[in-house]
């Protein structure tokens, strides 16, 4: 009986989103959240950057990138990285890799609950090549102490 119990509140704590908010974000899309402006969009967007430093052999990475050292440490670009003013922003960055072929579909960050929710959206390719798809967000520094929750998944 006592484990029979024990099961039955185990599973209604994950079940049950902590303050509106589930750990995947899901409940911070309408009116609960509140959208946080990214910066240097077009620096990146103009520059394909990647990871490197970073264990390949796992399927997903997520960091937080305050300083310039970290920087330098962690991003790889086409051409010089773009020029981010770390006084000011910091960076959520990651890597997913997939068995097959990938894309991103759309990015954004959210305030929802004192949490920063960083969703990320790819889309299944039809071909089976190993894909890395790689994402980041700049973002103002004022945030940095918030938790961060990195949502990265499929769209259905």
């Amino acid at each position: 009986m006592k484990t029979l119990l024990f099961n039955a509140v185990l599973g209604l704590l994950f079940a049950t989103p902590l303050g509106g908010c589930d750990h995947g974000g899901e409940a911070c899309g309408g009116d609960d959240a509140q959208e946080v402006q990214n910066f240097y969009t077009d620096e990146f967007g103009n520059n394909p950057c990647i990871l490197q430093n970073i264990d390949n052999d796992d399927k997903d990475v997520n960091l937080i990138i305050k300083t310039q050292a970290d920087y330098e440490k962690y991003f790889a670009c086409s051409f010089q990285p773009p020029a981010v003013d770390f006084k000011k922003y910091f960076i959520l960055a990651g890597r997913y890799r997939h068995h097959q072929c990938a894309a991103i579909d759309s990015q954004k960050t959210l305030l929802c609950e004192n949490r920063l929710f960083f969703k990320v959206r790819m889309l299944h390719k039809d071909c089976y090549a190993i894909t890395n798809l790689f994402y980041f967000a700049v973002i103002e520094r004022q945030l940095e102490n918030l938790p961060v929750v990195f949502d990265v998944r499929f769209t259905d």
